[in-house]
Order: C-alpha cells, then structure tokens, then sequence
C-alpha cells in the first residue's frame, strides 16, 4: 500500500471547505494512487503550501529511476487537479511542483522573506523556495559575481530587481556600495531609486547615455585593477541590456570584459532581459554564472534561456516564479512583491553626483567605423578618436575631417552627425 504522512486523505464535513492542511494531505494522497496505477510504490510527502504552487516530495524505492516519474508527469498533473506540473530532482527525492488555480493564488508579502537574518551583507534573499527556505544571492561570492534576470513580459523580472537592489541598499552604506543605472522606460527604477545615496551619477534613459556609462564602468574597473583596489562595491544596473547592444559593437566589448574581471575590481553587472541567452548578452555569456530565470515564451526557447536543458521554465508562472539557475544548482523560488514601506527605508540624497565630466564622450562614434557599403575602412585606435573629438569640437567640416583621417567622406559625415548630435548642437554641414 503506498503511504504518506496523513494517510488517505481527510474529507471536509458536509457543507466545509478543506483547509490549506487537508487539501495538502488530499493531493499528496491523489499524487501517490496516479504512481501507484503506474506500477511504482512512491512515498508521496507535502512539503510546503507556498502563493502559487503546492509542493510535494516524492521518495522512490531504491533502483527506480527518476525518469518513469517524469515520463507520466501529466497523469501526475491530473490527479492534482492541475493542468500541468514541473518535477525536479533535489537530493535523492523528486520535488513534485503543482500550480494552483489562478484564484487561489497570492502574493508574497516582503515580511515573509525579511524575517530571515542574512548572514552577510552581500547576501540577499531572493524569495522563498518550494520548501519554503529563503534562497540566498551572496553577491560577493566569486562564482556568481554577475546576474542576468530573464524572462517574458509578466514574469517579475523588473519587481525581482528592484528587490535586489533595495535589500543591497538597505543591506549595506554608500560609503560600501554604489550603484550605476540604466532605465531604459525611465519608470522601472528611477521613481524609486531616482534619489538612492548609492547612486554614482544620475539614472540614465537614453541608451547612448547608457553605453557611455557603460565604458566609464570599464574604465574605472581598469583603474581599480591597476591599483589592487576593490572597495566599495560598484553595481552596474541595466534594464533591458539588448537595446544598450543595439546602440553599437563596442558595447558587447565592455560587457565582456567586466563580466570577465570585473569581480577582481569589485564590479557587477545586473541586467535584466527577455531572453538572458546569447543573442541578447553576447560573449559575456559564459561570465554570467547566475541566471534569475522566469517565464519563458516556449518550451523550445527554454534551452537557451537557461543554459542547459530540463529546466521546464515554460512552466513557470509568472509573477514572480523565478529559477536561480548557478553552476551548481537549480531552485525554483517565488519573489516577493515590494512596496511603498520597503521604499521609504533606502537612505537618500536631495542632489545626485554627476559623472558627465568623466564620461567618455566617443562611445557611440565607435560603431561607426564600418562603411556603410561594406567596405572595412580604416581601422581607428583610441588616440584616433581622440584626436577626432578634438577636431570636431574646434568645429572641423566634413570634408576636412575625411581628409584629414583618410576615413571617406560618408564615414566622416556620420561621425560628424554624430557628435553634433551627442552634444547637444547643431551644425551646419
């Protein structure tokens, strides 16, 4: 007879609704007689009643692959009056993941998760698993010094951030923390980070902004290797890292490179995107070892959104239901939802530092070097740019500017349209 804790399953009296306790126990007893119809003798135990799915463990006789559960993972999905379930692996036990029905769903209140004590300051508490334990992201440990926050519109991904984010400010001192933003709606973070003490310049909307940020991040990153320096901590935020690639080629470059050494210097990169694969995050791919990972649009999608294959992030709910996918791990958790209150508690500032005077003012000039027909032009260094910006400043025309770098008139028309555009000005060509 296959057994769980509870036995059977309790009825509710005439005329009663089960309680959270007994419908638990009922499906994990509905869960065991669909294994057992399948010819396997399971112990069928629940685990946590949690906002959006129940969660049951299911404890196989000894020699009994995993995969003969996972095979009837819809007959299994049925008899938890579900239409679809996600059973993983978690230390010699499969977790049995049930959706509930939408009207039995809520939100995690931020209480739930802040009542955990982190064990540092660099540990922030995700949300709760499946079991109900807070998941940890301990944004000093080397292996996941980088965060890629994925998933499809209706995911969480922008709520999981600013969580993150507001644990990190409350978690730790600007004199220990700074922080660098990128919003591309310019709603996302601004009204709520806009006026953060942690803030190292201004948030920024416009993705040309953003791309100079970015290349002032890689160049204090430099500095600081140089100097075997790596306090405070700089986190650099981008919302929606694909419209920043769009902005040109030497943009992927910059990510790469502090998703590469960036942890030495203490430099962080979380970003958030509708598909944290290669196309949207380029080479820096492989140095982004920690994925938030939400809903994803299709099954065959899934692979590259995570990585590796199994996950099931189709599946996932949205609103918040999120897999912390690292090298040596997989939990899926659920986010809790900030507000107002949480807000009010980052420590702020009536005016914001600006880096404007130390912004490199080229970065968008650098995609510009490939001709338009195809040809690959002069190939230009940094002390080329230099010398260009400085030509362009003193007011230098086109035709001027061509001959004077041998980059063709086409090519020097757009560096010139460019850096007109850039600053602010107009000239007259």
């Amino acid at each position: 007879m296959t057994t769980y804790p509870g036995g059977p399953g309790p009825a509710a009296l005439p005329g009663q609704r089960m309680t959270p306790e007994q419908l638990m126990h009922f499906y994990a007893g509905m869960i065991a007689r669909a294994l057992e119809q399948n010819r396997l003798r399971p112990i069928v135990v629940p685990l946590f009643d949690g906002p959006q799915l129940r969660a049951f463990a299911i404890h196989l006789e000894v020699g009994v692959p995993a995969e003969r559960v996972e095979k009837i993972a819809s007959a299994v999905a049925l008899a938890a009056h579900s239409s679809s379930c996600r059973i993983a692996r978690d230390h010699g036990k499969l977790l049995v993941e049930v959706p509930k029905a939408p009207e039995e769903r809520r939100k995690l209140g931020a209480a739930a998760v802040e009542r955990f004590k982190p064990p540092t300051s660099w540990h922030v508490a995700l949300g709760l698993s499946v079991t109900g334990q807070p998941v940890w992201y301990d944004l000093d440990d080397p292996n996941i010094a980088h965060l890629a926050i994925g998933g499809t519109t209706g995911s969480g991904k922008t709520v999981a951030l600013r969580w993150l984010l507001y644990r990190l400010a409350v978690q730790n001192s600007p004199a220990q923390l700074g922080f660098v933003m990128v919003d591309k709606k310019g709603h996302d973070l601004a009204p709520y980070f806009g006026k953060s003490a942690h803030l190292r310049h201004p948030i920024v909307s416009n993705p040309f902004d953003g791309a100079r940020l970015l290349a002032w991040a890689t160049g204090e990153m430099d500095r600081r290797l140089a100097a075997n320096q790596r306090e405070p901590k700089l986190v650099v935020v981008i919302e929606e890292i694909g419209d920043l690639l769009m902005v040109n080629g030497e943009v992927e470059g910059f990510l790469a490179r502090i998703a590469q050494v960036g942890r030495a210097a203490g430099v962080h990169l979380v970003v958030t995107t509708q598909q944290p694969g290669a196309r949207s995050l380029g080479d820096a791919l492989t140095n982004f070892t920690a994925r938030l990972l939400g809903r994803v649009a299709t099954a065959t999608k899934t692979f590259g959104a995570a990585g590796r294959a199994k996950t099931m992030a189709d599946l996932l709910l949205g609103h918040g239901d999120f897999l912390l996918i690292t090298a040596g791990a997989e939990i899926r958790l659920q986010a809790p939802l900030i507000t107002g209150l949480q807000y009010g508690q980052i420590p702020r500032v009536e005016r914001v530092p600006s880096l404007d005077d130390a912004l490199p003012l080229v970065v968008r000039l650098a995609d510009l070097q490939r001709d338009p027909r195809g040809r690959p032009g002069r190939e230009l260094g940094e002390a080329d740019y230099r010398a260009i910006e400085q030509a362009l400043a003193d007011g230098i025309s086109v035709g001027a500017l061509a001959a004077r770098f041998g980059i063709g008139s086409e090519r020097a028309r757009r560096l010139h349209a460019a850096y007109w555009e850039q600053n602010g000005e107009e000239d007259d060509l």
